[in-house]
């Protein structure tokens, strides 16, 4: 089974490499350093339900203890950590301008900026995490960075 290496920072013990790195903006937190895990097989306590049988786990740090002691649960597990970017916004007001999602049903997954495929979970208050293919992830960046001046006006 290949582990996809090129995913996992970790695994090829090279620095993670922001797809966000070129959007300052005080709108949003730029996390996509945190490990990413996709589970299959099941939902591990603490996992943030993607689908049937389907989670996120997301790891501060290094995921491969974390990989290592799900693989040893009998899940299937996949690291996206390179895969995902990860954006961190404050803001209910500002959230419901990027999606349609209820906010008081998530986490869940939904479109943002407008079709964008993302993983949202509430943080605590009005503290939001959205999970988003890295490719895509400068434009919801930016997206929000637009948002977010919007509201100030």
């Amino acid at each position: 089974m290949s582990r996809l290496r090129f995913l996992s920072p970790h695994e090829a013990d090279v620095p993670t490499v922001s797809p966000l790195r070129g959007v300052e903006s005080s709108a949003f937190t730029d996390v996509s350093a945190l490990g990413k895990l996709e589970i299959r097989g099941g939902i591990p306590p603490g996992a943030i339900p993607t689908g049937q049988d389907r989670a996120l786990v997301v790891v501060d740090g290094d995921v491969r203890a974390e990989r290592d002691r799900l693989l040893a649960e009998g899940y299937r597990v996949y690291d996206l950590t390179a895969a995902l970017a990860a954006l961190e916004i404050e803001g209910a007001r500002l959230l419901r301008r990027l999606t349609e999602l209820d906010l008081d049903a998530l986490p869940a997954i939904g479109a943002v900026a407008r079709g964008t495929t993302a993983v949202v979970e509430r943080l605590e208050g009005e503290r939001f995490r959205l999970f988003v293919p890295q490719e895509l992830g400068r434009y919801v960046a930016e997206v929000v960075d637009d948002l977010a001046l919007g509201l100030e006006r």
